[in-house]
């Protein structure tokens, strides 16, 4: 049975898998059906990225435009949910930093999600990285009630860029679990130390962060660290090695089955 408790599953598996916008390196990213795969095959995690609409309804989209992924342009914030929904999101192929635009859609019929479907389709059956582009008021508020209605207090965790946004989080909610991403890139000792001290439990650094000293620090303080991003066979066998226990990835298949074979 699928363990639902992040702090669980850190404590019980040596490395933990989260499906970078759901299993995006070969379904179309930050869509329901990329987020099925990643159930399906077995993912910890999945992670995808908020932005709000028009009508101010909270829906699922890295981009701050439409002009990649989808058969549309401009900016999600011009258009409203129902005008959203017109349109469809299946047209990158690939992972996000070596995935290219399609002339036409790869699959029929795929929509932007709203953050509450994809809530009311996952929130029981795989834990979530909630990563907000847009922390505006009104949106910040529905994302929050959202997150209590659906109790993902043990479940799921909301990533911001910095303190602020993190303080604006916690004046609606002292117990929602934040990831900040202050420093990312350049995660000192003193910056793992002021996240500690915030009060995050998670924490994402870029590949360039993560050596085995950093990995030891991370577990002097207790944090679990997620790192962002590894695709490859190589690169997936170099960073388990180093110690790393938290993985972002776009193809989630291929390091499950590393895992698999290490520790079998």
């Amino acid at each position: 049975m699928r363990n639902l408790n992040l702090e669980k599953i850190y404590v019980d598996k040596k490395n933990v898998v989260t499906a970078h916008r759901g299993f995006s390196g070969r379904f179309p990213e930050n869509t329901l059906m990329a987020f099925r795969e990643a159930v399906n095959i077995g993912a910890d995690i999945i992670e995808f990225d908020i932005r709000g609409t028009k009508d101010i309804v909270p829906v699922v989209l890295h981009d701050p435009t439409l002009d990649r992924t989808s058969d549309a342009e401009g900016p999600v914030g011009d258009y409203t949910l129902k005008e959203l929904k017109a349109f469809n999101f299946s047209f990158w192929s690939g992972s996000h930093n070596v995935g290219e635009k399609l002339s036409a859609a790869a699959f029929e019929n795929i929509k932007i999600p709203a953050f509450e479907e994809v809530l009311e389709a996952f929130s029981d059956k795989i834990c979530m990285n909630i990563q907000l582009y847009d922390t505006s008021g009104p949106l910040l508020s529905q994302i929050c009630a959202l997150y209590k209605e659906y109790d993902l207090y043990q479940t799921g965790y909301l990533t911001v860029g910095t303190y602020p946004e993190a303080e604006k989080i916690l004046y609606i909610d002292r117990n929602i679990p934040l990831c900040v991403l202050d420093h990312q890139g350049n995660m000192t000792p003193e910056t793992l130390r002021e996240l500690k001290s915030f009060g995050c439990k998670y924490i994402q650094p870029f590949r360039n962060d993560v050596n085995e000293e950093f990995c030891k620090r991370v577990k002097e303080l207790s944090l679990s660290a997620n790192m962002f991003f590894s695709d490859t066979e190589e690169d997936n066998s170099k960073f388990i090695a180093i110690g790393i226990q938290g993985i972002l990835t776009n193809f989630p298949d291929i390091l499950l089955t590393q895992i698999g074979q290490i520790y079998a």
